[in-house]
């Protein structure tokens, strides 16, 4: 397996910033050690949301963008068997969000907007009225909500590729027919039941995202199991490159990458914040 240095780096700061926060921090940061191995949920709601944007975005430009061009095709029926189809954008996050859903964390994931392709994903209620607040600052809204007794994050969702805007403007089903580029389509919804989480339970929490991300691409590439002339070539090259597509750990690598540096300037903030 190939390692990446610079991942691993990153996640040795990482480290070293827990222990000085959560174990070895002189007794003048905190008195109650309860305390000081607890993060606000709004801090995890907005690494959850730098990691998923990092992995929406690379997909739906390297993958879904460039695939496009070679012939790859993406169809809202993927999950059928006799579907040799990748998913759109939206139902990557989707099979991230059912994976997360089946395991023992309480966290739930959920991409609504005001003009969906289906009904199911429009926003009602409190989630309708931020979203109204979104569209108009285009800043994140943090809530709780007192009707599912859940913290709520809320996070705009752009049409940051020109298949997104293409292929809702032409859906049977879309509500609007005028997205343009960089349009904002909806919002990325977070909800959990605490306003305070352990490290242990953060760290979970950004696992059971990589492994709903690990479970629905892997369930992509199981499409193309058999190596045939019609099916493209799966290993360490990407679309851009011609009819391939790349294997989990390689895409995997390239979010590390990206999504590292953004992450490691969220906890040193958490550092400056506990000052």
């Amino acid at each position: 397996m190939k390692l990446n240095y610079r991942l691993i780096i990153v996640l040795g700061i990482f480290i070293a910033l827990f222990i000085y926060l959560f174990i070895t921090a002189p007794p003048s940061l905190e008195s109650d050690l309860s305390v000081k191995k607890r993060f606000a949920i709004n801090d995890i709601f907005k690494q959850l949301a730098a990691e998923n944007d990092v992995t929406r975005t690379l997909y739906t430009k390297a993958i879904v963008g460039a695939g496009l061009k070679q012939g790859l095709k993406f169809d809202e029926n993927w999950a059928m068997d006799d579907v040799h189809a990748g998913p759109l954008p939206a139902l990557l996050l989707r099979g991230i969000s059912n994976s997360m859903s089946h395991s023992d964390i309480a966290i739930d994931l959920f991409l609504g907007s005001d003009f969906p392709i289906e009904s199911s994903n429009k926003f009602k209620g409190i989630q309708a009225e931020k979203f109204e607040e979104i569209r108009l600052d285009k800043q994140a809204k943090f809530f709780y909500d007192e009707v599912s007794d859940k913290y709520i994050a809320m996070f705009p969702d752009y049409a940051s590729a020109m298949p997104c805007v293409t292929c809702h403007n032409n859906h049977k089903k879309s509500a609007k027919n005028d997205w343009e580029l960089n349009d904002i389509m909806g919002a990325t919804t977070w909800a959990y039941p605490k306003d305070s989480l352990s490290t242990d339970e953060a760290l979970k929490l950004l696992a059971e995202y990589r492994k709903g991300v690990k479970k629905t691409y892997e369930e992509y590439l199981k499409k193309f199991d058999i190596q045939t002339t019609g099916n493209p070539q799966i290993g360490d090259k990407w679309p851009s490159q011609g009819f391939f597509l790349p294997n989990y750990q390689t895409f995997s690598d390239s979010v590390g990458k990206l999504v590292s540096p953004v992450i490691l300037a969220q906890y040193l903030k958490i550092v400056d914040d506990k000052k």
